[in-house]
């Protein structure tokens, strides 16, 4: 008799959706939020392997929001911390986090850092508007994951979008003429909200510290989850900057991937150039180039400040 309940209680167990014994990388990958009437809450993972690195921000145009994720992935949960940092690039709290996915939505538990270390409880999802149109091409294809948008889930392939055949041309590519010569960088000359384009559409590119480190986030308009992207792996040599904008969830390219960016600094302008996707050919998008300016410090864009 006790062998019968066992094997019974091993069928009714393997019935169980998969989803609650293990999490894959591609559930919960990319850009998730919190309900309008749960408070402003948006994570945005990037994830390679085990390894998970991210950002967290409540108004995300307000710079002053941005934290910076780590963590890792296993069997069934998301384990990360949110570390928020001072301007100098202090560490100011460290949150510990974890996550599940639950039907359409992302689970978030976690205690936050500080006085009291009050524990926290999001049910967060993904925007039903679904990406928007990026340099005139309708970016339609995104990862089938819960909570996925269902006006494009008939158009979702399993690894994303091609790239058109002769690669996503940027608006106005007329000659770019030098204001002067490359400066030196250095992490304190980068770290602020650099902006390209202008009105509800521009984007903002904010880079912060954690540490000697950098890390941040391209968005605009930055109130949808989907059109955000991770900036990472920073590296700086003289007058060069590299950085990597993880495409994780949506984009022009198999999923997920990296566009990797070099990028030099002139007069207030921070050119980049080199914008080739890890997924395609090197030559994909030689020439393209786009202009930032500032920084400006990231109490200019806090809410309340007219930014």
């Amino acid at each position: 008799m006790r062998v019968t309940y066992l094997l019974a209680a091993l069928v009714a167990l393997t019935a169980i959706s998969p989803a609650v014994w293990a999490l894959d990388a591609d559930q919960v990958r990319g850009g998730w939020e919190t309900a309008a009437d749960a408070g402003a809450h948006v994570l945005e993972f990037s994830i390679r392997g085990t390894q998970v690195t991210g950002i967290y921000c409540t108004v995300c145009d307000d710079a002053t929001t941005l934290a910076l994720v780590e963590g890792t992935l296993r069997d069934r949960q998301l384990s990360f911390q949110i570390e928020h940092v001072r301007d100098d690039g202090s560490v100011a709290a460290r949150d510990r986090v974890s996550a599940r996915i639950e039907g359409d939505h992302l689970v978030v538990d976690g205690t936050a850092a500080g006085a009291g270390g009050h524990a926290f409880h999001w049910i967060m999802r993904k925007d039903q508007r679904g990406p928007a149109p990026f340099g005139g091409v309708k970016v339609a294809e995104a990862l089938p994951q819960p909570g996925a948008p269902a006006v494009n889930v008939a158009a979702y392939g399993a690894h994303g979008q091609a790239l058109p055949a002769r690669g996503l041309q940027l608006a106005g590519a007329t000659p770019w003429a030098q204001p002067g010569p490359w400066e030196p960088l250095s992490a304190a000359k980068l770290a602020g909200v650099w902006l390209t384009g202008t009105g509800p559409g521009k984007q903002y590119f904010i880079i912060r510290r954690a540490g000697e480190r950098l890390f941040g986030l391209v968005c605009g308009p930055c109130d949808n989850a989907y059109d955000m992207a991770a900036l990472t792996h920073f590296s700086i040599e003289g007058d060069t900057l590299r950085f990597d904008i993880a495409h994780e969830d949506n984009g022009i390219g198999s999923l997920p991937f990296y566009n990797q960016i070099t990028a030099r600094l002139t007069r207030n302008e921070l050119r980049l150039i080199s914008i080739v996707p890890d997924n395609q050919p090197p030559n994909a998008r030689r020439g393209g180039g786009v202009s930032l300016l500032g920084p400006l410090p990231y109490a200019a864009t806090a809410s309340g400040a007219g930014g």
